[in-house]
């Protein structure tokens, strides 16, 4: 693993093998439609000023999108001893009622529209992101204690795994003393060196550059790209995304990466703890299965074990 830095449009690059190269780029990745699922928890209040922030910066459009999974036609309550038809109109109006009251009281001065869906969340979230357009979808987590930590929402994993809009998720496993800052001040991003490491690094650019944030950049190459090529690898990566060039190249003093014995997702989490960082920026990565049919990603255990909120692009 190697370490890199970058600061207001300046990125250094540190590493044992090669000196270090400083590039300037310029990239277009904004978020101008928001698509935020609540459910009406304390998880969605504390989400809520970090995508009050986002909107703010880019003026977004932010949905308020409630998915209510549909009850049986005719049900019976505990107490009664005749079923009762559900009342669809009346719940639907009462949630659109609650969504209003939601978004003026966390989302003030925004463009804020409110929906409310029958049917599975996972779904409706996904086919709405992808009909609507939508630039961000913001999932709101949770995870306390150790075992908690170990696991990921279903609904959260399946929009992971099954939309191809950005996903911001809120810190899975909070870090007592560490409290990210909804407008990110260090963000940190992980390149894996396969090709759709330059979308994540061009959206990590131009975060860092809008939100006038330090950005950090980790190299985590996997098992098809070797250590010692991360390097030239991401000289290649940085030569494609610059938008004029490379310019202003510089020789800065070598430093031993930190945490290379660390898995990935440890070796994010100690850098993201170490630097303070209030965004990791990471790519989506590649699913696999393993036994008993749970899905897990190294992304996953990014979004697992980091201190701060993720955006997986």
């Amino acid at each position: 693993m190697s370490y890199f830095t970058r600061q207001l449009g300046e990125i250094a690059l540190f590493d044992p093998m090669a000196n270090g190269v400083l590039f300037k780029v310029r990239t277009m990745f904004k978020f101008k439609s928001i698509l935020f699922p609540i459910e009406f928890s304390q998880r969605d209040e504390a989400a809520a000023p970090f995508i009050l922030s986002m909107a703010q910066r880019y003026q977004a459009r932010v949905v308020l999108l409630h998915a209510l999974l549909r009850p049986p036609p005719v049900f019976a309550e505990m107490s009664g001893i005749y079923p009762e038809a559900y009342d669809f109109k009346g719940a639907m109006e009462t949630i659109q009622v609650d969504l209003r009251k939601f978004a003026e009281t966390q989302f003030p001065k925004v463009d804020v529209e409110c929906f409310v869906e029958f049917g599975d969340p996972a779904a409706i979230i996904s086919e709405y992101a992808s009909n609507q357009h939508m630039d961000l979808i913001a999932m709101p987590t949770h995870g306390y204690g150790t075992f908690r930590r170990t696991l990921l929402g279903s609904v959260t994993a399946k929009i992971l795994h099954d939309s191809t809009v950005p996903v911001w998720t809120s810190a899975h496993t909070p870090e007592p003393g560490h409290r990210a800052h909804p407008k990110p001040r260090v963000i940190v991003c992980a390149l894996d060196m396969k090709p759709e490491s330059r979308q994540t690094l061009e959206a990590a650019f131009e975060l860092a550059k809008d939100a006038g944030a330090k950005l950090e950049l980790l190299t985590v190459p996997g098992e098809t790209v070797a250590p010692e090529a991360a390097t030239h690898h991401l000289q290649d990566l940085l030569a494609q995304v610059a938008s004029t060039g490379v310019a202003d190249i510089k020789d800065l003093p070598a430093q031993e990466p930190e945490g290379a014995s660390r898995s990935v997702a440890e070796a994010v989490r100690h850098l993201a703890l170490h630097k303070r960082a209030d965004l990791v920026v990471i790519g989506r990565g590649a699913i696999r299965n393993i036994g008993l049919g749970r899905l897990f990603a190294t992304s996953y255990d990014i979004i697992r074990e980091s201190p701060c909120p993720v955006l997986s692009v």
